[in-house]
């Protein structure tokens, strides 16, 4: 694995981890073995670094749905490629979180990457339910999400089994076993 793509790992786990304020350029330099000047010869900043995974998480996204196969599968694709990007609406949340009000330039890229991935959703959605991409993005958009925070507290339930029955719910609607 080359230098820039071992920080982009790195990034990636603490800004899960710790969050974006909470991560500094010279710990991730330090946990790599590098010198901070190492990592501004890839990243000029920490918000370059976050545009760049916020940027790779997109276009894995886009390429998700290009995919051939059904609408839940490149649904189900994309909700398991979720664990391995960085989370937009995480990366907003901590970057507000820092020392003075926080880094606003970062929680804008945040806030940006999380509209492109609901514009993502919203493209492939309106082609299956014509005038409801736009909320039905949002909708799977909270499953996708909520099933990732829940799956951390609740470890009776694996990501890959709340995600197939909820994006089964979301694509299926609910069972026809029971009375509505």
């Amino acid at each position: 694995m080359n230098t820039y793509q071992a920080l982009l790992g790195r990034a990636r786990r603490a800004f899960a981890e710790r969050g974006y304020a909470a991560t500094s350029l010279e710990d991730l330099a330090k946990s790599l073995g590098l010198t901070k000047a190492a990592v501004y010869h890839h990243f000029p900043s920490k918000r370059a670094l976050l545009e760049a995974l916020l940027e790779e998480g997109a276009q894995e996204t886009e390429h998700l749905l290009a995919q051939p196969g059904s609408l839940k599968e490149r649904l189900m694709a994309v909700a398991l490629a979720y664990r391995h990007q960085v989370e937009p609406l995480t990366a907003l949340m901590t970057a507000h979180s820092g020392r003075r009000g926080g880094d606003q330039e970062a929680a804008q890229l945040a806030l940006n990457a999380m509209l492109r991935g609901m514009e993502q959703l919203a493209r492939v959605l309106e082609k299956a339910v014509p005038g409801h991409g736009k909320p039905l993005a949002v909708v799977y958009a909270s499953i996708v999400h909520g099933t990732y925070m829940t799956a951390r507290h609740l470890p009776d339930h694996t990501v890959e089994e709340l995600l197939r029955e909820g994006v089964s719910v979301f694509v299926r609607g609910l069972p026809k076993n029971e009375p509505a």
